[in-house]
């Protein structure tokens, strides 16, 4: 499905929060919208899941306008799923099992229904059938996180909202978790928004980078355009550089080679960079 905005622009009371948004969104990329704090990235998400009612613009899906109400105001789009910065924190069943069954009850599944999704979607999140008769609020942080993104993919979302989803996670957890997203993605041909103060998961993941800045959308690029030909934007808006793309920079300075990577993926850098530093160790033998 593709999404797409034209002029849209939200205001709170006095404060405009978007303005003049035009974006396309395709299917089947994951697609990382990174800005400073404030920039509007979580108010643009919660537009395109018809979170925020009052809205100037139009909203297309699939050419289509957007669901309104009869008052002109944005409906929930069933289709998006959202995934909140502490999924967890929306848990609230008293076991696993009736935490993934609630969507699907809710519209009307049988059981052989609810237990064939469960038993395709518990792979995708790395999680075992064990875990269903347990309490979730005595789950790991980890596994509580994946339970909560379970319970959204239940409904095979068309689009995935990720709002921080590796906020107050231990680094592997956080590796664990952005490939297990990354999978689910691919293999289904879904299309993520992954809302990320985090670039080198931005970089490591991303298909797609869109920038925002006070409301405002400041550009819409591949990965490797915007972290090795525009990374004067990423320091102008107060945002870092991917730790690998620090190391191609230094490396091609002490050098003096503008060195070629095929991606802004860390492996793609490291093996670029590998040959050029080891040829640098046996000159200076």
């Amino acid at each position: 499905m593709v999404y797409q905005l034209d002029n849209l622009s939200v205001s709170y009371a006095d404060q405009v929060a978007l303005q003049g948004i035009n974006c396309i969104l395709f299917a089947g990329k994951w697609i990382s919208i990174i800005g400073p704090t404030g920039a509007g990235k979580s108010t643009f998400v919660k537009v395109l899941k018809g979170l925020i009612p009052t809205v100037k613009g139009d909203y297309w899906i699939d050419q289509q306008p957007a669901p309104r109400d009869t008052k002109g105001q944005l409906k929930v789009v069933p289709e998006l799923g959202f995934v909140f910065q502490y999924p967890e924190h929306q848990l609230f069943e008293t076991t696993v099992y009736k935490e993934l069954a609630f969507a699907l009850n809710l519209k009307g599944a049988s059981r052989q229904q609810i237990t064939e999704t469960i038993e395709r979607v518990l792979p995708q999140v790395g999680l075992s059938e064990e875990i269903l008769p347990l309490n979730p609020f005595q789950l790991s942080g980890g596994e509580k996180r994946r339970v909560a993104l379970a319970s959204v993919l239940m409904t095979n979302p068309k689009l995935l909202i990720l709002d921080e989803p590796t906020a107050g996670l231990d680094p592997a957890s956080q590796v664990s978790l952005l490939k297990l997203l990354k999978s689910w993605q691919q293999q289904n041909q879904r299309t993520l928004l992954f809302v990320s103060h985090q670039m080198d998961d931005v970089a490591e993941y991303s298909d797609e980078v869109i920038v925002f800045h006070n409301g405002q959308l400041k550009g819409h690029y591949d990965p490797k355009t915007l972290f090795l030909e525009k990374a004067e934007l990423l320091v102008e808006l107060g945002l870092s550089i991917p730790e690998p793309v620090q190391l191609l920079k230094l490396i091609e300075e002490l050098s003096g080679h503008k060195i070629e990577v095929a991606s802004c993926k860390e492996q793609d850098i490291f093996d670029a960079v590998q040959p050029i530093w080891h040829s640098r160790g046996q000159g200076h033998g």
